[in-house]
């Protein structure tokens, strides 16, 4: 049904092979956020031996628009990490991060980003108040996390929520007219609750979601699956208390 399957990151790279076009000549495309105007402009440092500050607070949203300054938008960080990645003038990068999570697509992209960008250069994590759930997910890859003792990181799991307005429909006098082509045609229909079968489909893809946040966290801080999942299970955890269970390396501030 699909052809290949690669990570945002990497659609850039892949539509300039797909279109014959140079790895270093530009690819032009216009977004949503081009057509609109919204730009910000933020003069570059040309000392050639920069530290860039990198700073992402709010919520993960995958839409591709950031609304408001309260917002991660992966769209716009996985941008911005890889001209990071590319300016020879930036000799490391700090993430400063200030999230209670989000989305899970979005987490999962922005790290596979932030694991590219550390292919070419240091990475620290500096949590703000708070690096939680999906805030951790794009904290693990770092090379070095630093929490304040205060913060509130952890959070590792995962939950999913389908809401059923069945009742708010029969009592404002809503009526649904369903026709479907097989069992599942109208899944996550807010009319009526999940039947077991959807529940089984729901749970099986947030079992799914969490073994792959295990697996980052593993993998990020090199201990085993078993291991995080003894700290995971969507326990919340101070900077001091994360710092003894190897959840952080650091403890202090930006």
């Amino acid at each position: 049904l699909v052809d290949t399957l690669i990570y945002k990151n990497d659609v850039h790279d892949y539509l300039k092979n797909y279109m014959q076009i140079g790895e270093d000549d530009h690819l032009a495309v216009l977004g949503l956020k081009e057509t609109m105007n919204i730009k910000k402009n933020i003069p570059k440092d040309k000392s050639g031996n920069i530290v860039a500050v990198y700073y992402a607070f709010g919520t993960i949203d995958d839409s591709g628009i950031s609304f408001g300054e309260e917002s991660i938008s992966s769209e716009k960080v996985i941008k911005d990490l890889r001209k990071l990645k590319k300016d020879e003038d930036v000799k490391a990068v700090v993430l400063r991060i200030n999230s209670l999570g989000g989305s899970a697509y979005g987490s999962e992209q922005i790290w596979y980003a932030i694991n590219e960008l550390k292919k070419e250069k240091p990475v620290v994590v500096s949590m703000g108040d708070y690096a939680a759930s999906g805030g951790y997910y794009i904290s693990c890859p770092a090379d070095c996390i630093v929490a304040e003792p205060t913060t509130l990181t952890g959070s590792i799991g995962i939950f999913g929520m389908i809401p059923n307005a069945e009742k708010l429909a029969n009592k404002v006098g809503v009526k649904f007219d369903v026709v479907k082509t097989n069992k599942y045609s109208d899944f996550g229909s807010l009319n009526r609750p999940l039947n077991t079968g959807e529940q089984a489909l729901v749970q099986m893809a947030i079992n799914h979601g969490y073994d792959i946040f295990l697996t980052r966290c593993a993998e990020g801080r090199n201990m085993s699956k078993e291991d995080i999942d003894n700290i995971a299970q969507g326990r919340v955890w101070t900077g001091a208390k994360a710092k003894e269970l190897g959840l952080v390396d650091e403890l202090g501030g930006i």
